[in-house]
């Protein structure tokens, strides 16, 4: 689970002991650990902190796990949430299907589960990081965005100016990207005579590595890419 090291942690929890028992656990797999005593405080550490992960317990003072969930998915439906439970609890968590938890967990918490549960999570934040961008021949090129790495079953060498340019054309989502903004963002710090042929014999050696049609020309204005 390495993933989560670089990860931060909201933990709302109103029992004060289990509260310190599991931030003591959790410390061993989150970068930092937020913790909350009730559902008014978690709402605000949200806000003030935008943790990258939140372990809510539904039964909180003020605000349950299950409203804060909902206040916080209105802003925000990428942040990964795990709501823990009483197994009363099931009509809540019917109503909570439709907030995209991670998971959920009984209470009192199993350790096995925990631990399943932050694999499930581990997993969930590594696909965040993932953008499939082409299916071809049965397997999907697949970009990292937090390492910038190509990969189709395995990783595509790519230089340093084709991670440049092909960052530039994801991020446009398949609009047009022009022949200056191109040259701007790729040799940004380099003392180099603007051309539009640089330009193409970059885009050249880019389309080599990727499948057929990947990268279309607008023609005399710049290029996309092209995702199926």
């Amino acid at each position: 689970m390495n993933l989560l090291k670089n990860k931060t942690l909201l933990y709302g929890e109103d029992e004060l002991d289990i509260q310190k028992h599991y931030s003591n656990y959790f410390k061993h797999y989150f970068k930092i650990i937020y913790t909350a005593n009730d559902g008014k405080d978690a709402l605000g550490k949200y806000r003030e902190y935008k943790p990258d992960i939140i372990i809510l317990d539904i039964n909180m003072p003020y605000l349950s796990g299950l409203e804060v969930a909902r206040k916080i998915r209105e802003d925000d439906n990428d942040v990964s949430i795990i709501l823990l439970t009483a197994r009363s609890d099931k009509k809540a968590l019917i109503e909570a299907v439709e907030l995209g938890l991670v998971t959920y967990l009984e209470k009192p918490i199993c350790r096995d589960a925990l631990k399943k549960a932050l694999a499930k999570l581990n997993q969930k934040e590594k696909s965040k990081n993932n953008i499939n961008l082409w299916f071809y021949k049965n397997n999907y090129y697949v970009w990292d965005k937090i390492k910038q790495q190509l990969f189709y079953q395995q990783q595509v060498l790519l230089t340093k100016q084709e991670i440049l340019l092909l960052e530039i054309l994801i991020s446009n989502n398949g609009a047009k990207v022009s022949y200056q903004t191109i040259y701007e963002k790729v040799w940004f710090n380099e003392d180099k005579e603007y051309k539009e042929s640089t330009i193409k014999t970059l885009i050249s050696a880019l389309r080599i590595k990727l499948p057929p049609k990947a990268i279309e020309n607008v023609y005399g204005m710049g290029y996309y890419l092209n995702i199926y």
